[in-house]
């Protein structure tokens, strides 16, 4: 997260504003964190800064790792705190400022059911083997290699999700937004609602799937008697096709 110095015209205003603004020598703050944690559903509420997940904790344990720079390294303006089962991470720079950088790493013991709320922040969720939910706004999602069921909803983002072993997963979005779906194993349950363009690669083999909402697969034709479904809506079009 940035935010710019903008300064009015005339002196007076040109100095208030870089008397407000701090400057950013480039460096940043590097902090690293561990909460203790024994749940098997954990949830990470993130504002206005960049989140990564991986699953590579210690069992019992959440690590966080945290680059700050800017405005953000100011005394109250980023925090972190696990209450329960929640994860804060948030980061707010108030006044002018000429920069607020922030980005967060969080690692999750394996299997661990995860829920990611929040709003303004770049998320990439990766290699996570639990059930995922996130709800998100004014954000963009990338998750690589999960194989929980997932279920996703970003408004004013784009949904973009590589490498699926998920059996069942629900993508939405809302404003502005695309969905882009990527499966490496046949998929049981796929729906999805985009406020744009809906893309979604199944992988090859012989299943097959009842389509709804699809009206010009590449190279893939509904089965009513499929038991694997594939539910699309989409303002602004469908893509979909098998690999190779």
């Amino acid at each position: 997260m940035i935010r710019t110095c903008t300064a009015a015209a005339g002196a007076i205003a040109v100095l208030a504003c870089l008397t407000g603004c701090r400057a950013s020598d480039g460096a940043a703050n590097q902090e690293k964190r561990d909460f203790s944690f024994s749940g098997r559903a954990l949830t990470i509420d993130v504002h206005d800064t960049s989140l990564t997940v991986v699953t590579d904790s210690a069992a019992n344990t959440v690590h966080v790792e945290r680059s700050l720079g800017g405005a953000a390294t100011n005394e109250g303006n980023a925090t972190w705190s696990l209450e329960g089962s929640t994860l804060n991470l948030h980061v707010e720079c108030s006044g002018i400022v000429v920069s607020c950088d922030s980005e967060h790493t969080v690692r999750v013991p394996k299997g661990v059911a995860l829920t990611v709320t929040g709003s303004g922040t770049p998320v990439r969720l990766k290699g996570l083997g639990g059930d995922t939910n996130a709800t998100l706004k004014d954000s963009s999602l990338n998750v690589s290699d999960p194989a929980g069921r997932l279920r996703l909803r970003v408004s004013g983002g784009h949904v973009k999700v590589t490498g699926a072993t998920s059996s069942d997963v629900e993508a939405t979005t809302t404003g502005d937004g695309n969905v882009n779906l990527t499966f490496t194993a046949a998929p049981r349950r796929v729906e999805v609602h985009a406020s744009e363009v809906a893309t979604i690669v199944l992988p090859e083999g012989p299943e097959t799937y009842r389509l709804d909402g699809v009206r010009n697969a590449e190279n893939l034709s509904s089965d009513p008697a499929s038991d694997r479904s594939v539910v699309v809506r989409a303002a602004d079009g469908v893509n979909l096709r098998k690999a190779g």
